[in-house]
């Protein structure tokens, strides 16, 4: 006798079919964003290696600068500049593709704070504690001083320039600021900020003009405060130039390489030779116009053309954290007079010291909440499949 309405097994066959597609899609989803193997870019390319590079660079040229090491002046030909702008293109570049993938803002806004707050919240307040023992200053005064409490909020709120220094520490040493560096991490705040309207524009009237009218207001930017400071002689206005208008035309650029790459678009050898040529022989009006595009068609080459030039970030992305650790730690060591005996070996200790911190950081600071931002994304996957 069949039965005229759907029998029980037939109804639990279905829930379990609807269940095993939905736990099978959310395995390729959770993949995807774990390996991100839907880039429009060859999975196998350099970024990983290049931030390293980068950050390696910034880290010998403020060794260098800071140290005051006559032994060590050779690390202040190493371009820390170019290392800046260049982790501004690919800023551009992941940020933008981040953008593009995510299914909404909220989803965007989540992977960003995660990706660079959790460090970054450790390195100020973390600096800000143990480096009372570096100060002048008693436990007492230090920790009821002013200046205290005004370097963690200023840094917190990515007003570096306002409390660079904390009360007793580093005072008699060439530069008094616990983390130079900081200054770019407001600036990449701000990109990411950016990065929605950008998308959301490129979308609707191509990412040609949208990009392009980007980079003459940003050069424009850059080229006119420059000008001013340097006939004027005031360093405010060159401060104002460094600003987010005036980076803008880095992240630009990171940008539209990315999506001329998603077009199939791939930057020739002779292309980037003649970018750094230009980069390295040019100065003035004629660098600050040129200089975003020929550092992007140089990182664009060396990420995208090259063949992958191994697989360095098979146990993280320890760039980030070698580009934060670096200077307290290098603040450190000249404190404590280790430079000033035997710069050398100070300095080779120094970066072992700074390699250690950026891999704690990242295996007990950042990878935790990047995991926690992914398992986020796989539960709001979940309740949205529920038969």
């Amino acid at each position: 006798m069949e039965c005229v309405n759907p029998c029980w097994p037939s109804l639990l066959c279905g829930v379990l079919y609807r269940r095993t597609r939905c736990r099978n899609q959310i395995v390729s989803k959770t993949n995807n964003i774990m390996n991100s193997t839907n880039l429009p870019v060859p999975h196998k390319n350099n970024f990983d290696l290049l931030r390293l590079v980068f950050a390696s660079m910034v880290v010998f040229f403020h060794i260098g600068i800071l140290s005051q090491s006559p032994v060590l002046s050779w690390t202040m030909n190493i371009s820390a500049t170019f290392a800046v702008q260049a982790f501004f293109v690919v800023s551009g570049y992941l940020v933008t593709m981040s953008c593009e993938k995510s299914r909404s803002l909220l989803e965007y806004g989540k992977k960003r704070l995660f990706r660079i707050a959790p460090a970054y919240v450790f390195v100020v307040v973390g600096a800000a504690i143990i480096l009372s023992t570096m100060s002048s200053l008693s436990a007492v005064d230090y920790f009821s001083n002013v200046g205290f409490w005004r370097y963690i909020g200023m840094n917190l709120a990515l007003a570096n320039f306002s409390a660079p220094s904390l009360p007793g520490v580093f005072v008699h040493q060439y530069e008094s600021a616990v983390n130079v560096s900081l200054w770019t991490i407001k600036i990449e705040v701000l990109f990411y900020a950016c990065a929605p309207v950008i998308v959301w524009a490129s979308r609707r009237i191509g990412y040609r003009p949208v990009l392009g009218m980007l980079f003459v207001l940003s050069s424009a930017w850059m080229s006119g405060f420059s000008f001013f400071g340097e006939h004027a002689g005031n360093d405010f206005y060159l401060r104002l130039a460094k600003q987010l208008p005036g980076q803008l035309a880095y992240f630009v650029g990171g940008a539209w390489c990315y999506y001329a790459t998603r077009d199939g678009a791939r930057l020739p050898t002779y292309a980037a030779v003649l970018a750094l040529v230009f980069y390295a022989s040019t100065n003035g009006w004629l660098f600050r116009l040129g200089a975003p595009l020929a550092v992007a068609a140089i990182v664009s080459w060396a990420a995208l053309t090259l063949p992958r030039l191994g697989d360095v970030g098979k146990h993280g992305d320890f760039s980030f954290g070698i580009y934060l650790f670096h200077v307290p730690i290098v603040q450190t060591a000249i404190a404590l007079g280790y430079f000033s005996s035997n710069p050398v070996a100070t300095m080779l200790g120094t970066i072992m010291v700074v390699f250690s911190a950026a891999v704690f950081s990242w295996n007990f600071i950042e990878k935790p909440f990047l995991k926690h931002r992914t398992s986020a994304i796989t539960k709001q996957q979940v309740i949205n499949c529920t038969p």
